[in-house]
């Protein structure tokens, strides 16, 4: 059964604006246009109204801008006029407008009031210049680009976006952490979350470095000497923090995701899970901790140091669980067995049985280890045993999967593991993708905002940096 419903007229639309836009559709278009002609020229058309608009209101505030001002507590005073087009989604806004310069300083830097004024971000629109970091935390600039013209906007040149992201990303990563304390604020812990897990991993980025110097001309200059200068690909190791609130099934309620390239290393992100934990904890105490990772040792060490600096315990205290991947730790069994178990049947249901066991008896990992070590000793495979599984196996309070499960822990690593693909992989190693450190950060301080769900509250703090009322001097 279908239903008409009455749609109330807005009263706050002007019949007059609505009635000429109306005519103007009808006087271009001929009379036997389709819909989606009609639509594309009347997005045409709203771009240029609005365009036009904000260039006016632009020029309006510019012209309002007074002899001198003060910044800062800095007196300024008219510099030079210029034309300028700030970037729009819907356009180039040109606009006049005056720089400024600090009264009785030769050659001081110059201020612009009226983009502090108006909150332009890098020479953009606030709109425009979100709808970009966004894009660029998601991909490259060129899909930002095809995706602004497939939606009917008129955006800059790609080299322009792809300047306009990069300085945008760089101040994020300067502010990240600071303004992260004030949308931490707002989050509230899940009324049943039971259990907060962490996680630290690494993974492989592709970075375009300065290699060994071609052979050049004795007739170069240094500048061109510098040319000859190879770029070399290399793979640095980035690192993945997450942070996991989980039921009392293990079900993941919320996950904040981190990264960070080889060159700044893993303390930003340390510090930014702890002070997730800080919040958690402060909220409810009672909240399980819980580390959760593969066994590289180093990761291991990064973590415990940064858990008792923020619980402020002693250099050797453990006051959490830790949990080694259990995924991890099945396929080295796989590869022990591999070497004591020449029939695949066997092996295969060896593997069931210890499955079974490590779910239902912490102490199962004992027994394991133990079978392995006779039966590599009967057979004189111990030291290649050792190799694969004793190295593997040697904190055995980290194999209490059975304890895990019934507190709402994590018993493998995959939020980790997928936060690696996740914030690197999908965005980084795209095919013949090469990084510049300054790039990886901007995409690495985005994207994390973005995988955590808070970029939309951040924007706006970030935003406020970039507007300030110029005071009349």
């Amino acid at each position: 059964m279908e239903s008409m419903v009455d749609f109330a007229s807005n009263d706050n639309v002007d019949r007059q604006l609505l009635g000429e836009f109306e005519r103007t559709v009808l006087a271009i278009l001929p009379s036997n246009a389709s819909f989606a002609e009609r639509e594309q020229l009347a997005l045409r058309l709203a771009n240029e109204l609005v365009r036009r608009h904000l260039q006016n209101w632009l020029q309006q505030m510019a012209q309002a801008q007074p002899t001198q001002i003060v910044l800062d507590d800095v007196l300024y005073r008219r510099h030079q006029p210029g034309q300028v087009a700030y970037n729009s989604l819907c356009g180039p806004l040109w606009v006049n407008r005056w720089t400024y310069r600090p009264v009785g300083v030769r050659n001081g830097p110059t201020r612009v009031p009226l983009e502090l004024a108006a909150g332009l971000i890098e020479s953009a629109t606030p709109q425009l210049a979100k709808y970009v970091a966004q894009g660029y935390a998601k991909a490259p600039i060129r899909s930002v680009e095809q995706d602004l013209h497939a939606a009917h906007r008129l955006p800059p040149s790609r080299c322009t976006l792809e300047r306009m992201a990069l300085a945008i990303g760089t101040q994020v990563k300067k502010v990240a952490q600071r303004l992260e304390h004030q949308v931490r604020v707002d989050e509230v812990v899940p009324d049943h979350a039971v259990a907060i897990n962490l996680g630290l991993d690494r993974t492989s980025i592709p970075m375009a470095e300065d290699g060994p110097v071609r052979p050049a001309s004795v007739t170069d200059t240094p500048k061109a000497a510098s040319r000859h200068r190879q770029r070399v690909l290399r793979y640095r190791m980035g690192y993945v923090g997450t942070v996991t609130l989980t039921d009392a099934e293990g079900e993941t309620l919320v996950t904040r995701r981190y990264a960070a390239p080889a060159h700044v290393g893993p303390d930003r992100i340390l510090e930014r899970m702890m002070a997730d934990l800080r919040l958690v904890r402060e909220q409810k105490p009672e909240l399980r901790i819980a580390v959760v990772q593969d066994g590289a040792p180093e990761l291991w060490t990064l973590m415990g140091d940064a858990l008792r600096a923020e619980l402020k315990l002693g250099p050797r205290a453990v006051a959490w669980h830790e949990i080694i991947d259990r995924y991890h730790l099945m396929q080295h069994l796989a590869e022990g067995l591999e070497l004591v178990v020449p029939k695949y049947p066997a092996r295969v249901r060896k593997l069931e049985q210890w499955r079974q066991e490590l779910d239902q008896n912490d102490r199962a990992i004992v027994s394991i280890h133990r079978w392995l070590d006779r039966v590599a000793r009967k057979r004189k495979r111990w030291d290649k045993m050792n190799q694969v599984v004793g190295r593997y196996i040697c904190i055995l309070r980290r194999f209490r999967y059975a304890s895990a499960k019934k507190r709402g822990l994590h018993q493998g690593s995959g939020v980790t593991e997928g936060a690696c693909k996740t914030l690197i992989t999908k965005r980084t190693k795209r095919s013949g993708q090469r990084w510049r450190p300054r790039g990886i950060s901007a995409v690495l301080a985005l994207r994390s905002l973005l995988e955590s769900d808070r970029l939309d509250r951040f924007w706006p703090l970030f935003a406020a940096r970039y507007q300030k009322l110029p005071l009349a001097a």
